[in-house]
């Protein structure tokens, strides 16, 4: 039974959402997050933060869990600036962008990559059901496809939508809304794969179906989602017996 439309405010911009309640309906798209769903990039990445924060002379006060904890699931832009004010950088974020590459490097492009373990056996089940699928991050475009390229999976998605692709960022859900616009499927027929508490409720917000998945290093507060899982494995067997969809 469809409840009465709700409204979400996406900073200045109004949308109306359906929500659909006890519904069992057809699975058409999975839209995925990336860091911490496809690849176990978010303890290496804040790694690196810190590394050119203490070249910096600054990050002492702060343990490297504390500053995942703090900035996890934010679009770089606002991680950077947030870290320049809170330590007084007195630089632009670009600046800080690109001395943190000198000083760093970039994870996406010079770690080695790994998909998180039992993610391409479920693409491919999903595939092979001819469900649409998508990649939904809040990390820029080029770091994003950088890294889908590396781990081959590039080829199972026919949308990427990227933190500088949209205005408002996580948990707005005008990321998930772009993605479900570009696969013409409507965000009740989404299911969203995230680890994030900002990643969730984003999603939320569109009117999704959430798995909040809780297999990387980093395990993050999922409680907002509709299902949590530990592994791909059982999120598979999950999206099998759902009372949420029907492939």
């Amino acid at each position: 039974m469809k409840s009465a439309p709700t409204t979400v405010n996406k900073e200045n911009v109004i949308v109306k959402i359906e929500h659909h309640q006890g519904k069992h309906v057809k699975l058409q798209a999975v839209l995925f997050d990336m860091d911490g769903v496809l690849l176990d990039s978010a303890i290496p990445s804040f790694e690196l933060i810190k590394n050119t924060l203490q070249a910096k002379g600054a990050g002492t006060d702060i343990s490297l869990h504390e500053l995942a904890d703090t900035y996890n699931g934010k679009h770089s832009n606002d991680i950077y600036e947030a870290l320049i004010d809170r330590y007084g950088l007195g630089q632009t974020v670009e600046e800080f962008r690109a001395d943190h590459r000198r000083i760093s490097g970039n994870f996406y492009t010079d770690a080695k990559l790994y998909p998180m373990e039992g993610l391409v056996p479920f693409l491919e089940f999903i595939k092979s059901n001819r469900v649409v699928m998508a990649t939904v991050s809040s990390t820029n475009s080029k770091s994003v496809l950088f890294a889908l390229n590396r781990l081959s999976l590039v080829q199972y998605f026919s949308a990427i939508v990227c933190g500088d692709h949209v205005v408002h960022h996580k948990p707005a859900p005008e990321g998930y809304f772009a993605a479900a616009s570009l696969l013409a499927v409507k965000p009740e027929h989404c299911l969203v794969v995230e680890d994030s508490a900002l990643g969730i409720l984003a999603a939320k917000n569109a009117g999704m179906t959430v798995a909040g998945y809780k297999g990387s290093a980093y395990v993050q507060d999922t409680s907002g989602a509709d299902k949590e899982v530990f592994s791909f494995d059982e999120l598979l067997s999950w999206v099998k017996i759902s009372e949420n969809f029907y492939l």
